[in-house]
């Protein structure tokens, strides 16, 4: 029986990769930094390690057996005011992943990217790998980080180390239970009025980005990265889903772009004291653009088929912290 470690394993996409593993009849060890904030689940074949990527000790008693390792450990905060606050994560995680990668002979990584690192496009022109990045995400903190990890990656497969990447774009599903990414849901949820931006973004369900996870461990080819998308949706479209689900009907008020720079330039002012809030100038025009993608490499590749946003909120509203009766 094959061994994976798992990093980040009690994150949205940690979860169910973890679980998706299990069920294709891997041995797993999860690394969690607590064993508390992993799901109420035990399996014969799940060991969760307490750990830390930024800690090559606990890191190296984790792996020692293992076959393959998943990385999905992520620092994907939005408050960071450097660039360098995700260092200790995004890079110097990757680094000691990487060499125990070496050390340990490790047949496979899979590393999580975003589909950030590419460049989006419209909806009749969506983006895909081969996009370069594009503004506002070339002065996205958070994507450059992300950047600067996946250039490590490229070196080290340039070294002859076996490394997939799958860069999901906006995940939405089972076991968020922070939540992280369903903090848009919360945006929905209860509300008589709900204020929408103008912009959009790709959404995929995060169990279809686990079975490509798990798909690439064997299928996928090394040095090669695949976006893991899917349905393009105005943000007005994404929470008239949520209000669909639920059976509620809020009034839905469009947000103009001068009002959110006008916001923006608030929290420019905010972060440069010091204040760390995910508020910037930025980040209001990552709100305004269409940020769409395509998925043909992985569904070539993988030969897969992705469930509906729908499916995913739905999924999402049946397993996560949110409480909510659906009506559908």
């Amino acid at each position: 029986m094959k061994s994976v470690l798992v990093t980040g394993a009690n994150g949205l996409l940690g979860t169910n990769v973890v679980l998706e593993l299990l069920g294709r009849g891997y041995a797993v060890k999860g690394l969690v930094r607590s064993r508390r904030r992993f799901i109420d689940y035990s399996h014969p074949q799940l060991e969760l390690v307490t750990g830390d990527v930024r800690d090559v000790s606990s890191l190296q008693a984790a792996v020692k057996g293992c076959d393959f390792i998943v990385h999905t450990a992520a620092d994907t905060s939005q408050k960071h005011l450097r660039i360098s606050d995700y260092d200790p994560v995004n890079l110097e995680g990757t680094k000691n992943i990487l060499k125990l990668c070496r050390q340990e002979g490790i047949k496979r990584m899979v590393c999580i990217g975003t589909a950030n690192t590419c460049g989006y496009g419209s909806r009749e022109n969506p983006g895909d790998e081969q996009s370069p990045p594009a503004p506002p995400f070339t002065r996205c903190l958070y994507a450059l980080s992300k950047i600067k990890a996946a250039k490590l990656i490229d070196a080290a497969v340039s070294e002859g180390l076996d490394i997939v990447t799958i860069s999901p774009t906006f995940m939405i599903g089972p076991y968020d239970y922070k939540p992280s990414s369903g903090r848009i849901i919360n945006m929905v949820l209860n509300r008589k009025v709900v204020f929408y931006p103008p912009g959009g973004k790709n959404f995929v369900h995060a169990t279809d980005v686990a079975r490509g996870v798990v798909n690439a461990l064997v299928e996928g080819e090394s040095g090669e990265n695949y976006l893991m998308a899917n349905e393009n949706l105005s943000y007005r479209e994404f929470f008239q889903i949520i209000s669909r689900l639920t059976g509620k009907r809020p009034l839905m008020i469009p947000l103009s772009r001068p009002l959110l720079m006008a916001a923006g330039l608030v929290g420019d002012g905010l972060r440069r004291l010091g204040v760390e809030i995910p508020l910037s100038s930025n980040n209001m025009k990552i709100l305004c653009v269409n940020n769409f993608y395509k998925n043909q490499k992985a569904l070539s590749r993988f030969n897969m088929s992705f469930l509906t946003t729908e499916e995913a909120v739905r999924d999402a509203l049946k397993t996560g912290p949110f409480q909510t009766i659906l009506k559908y």
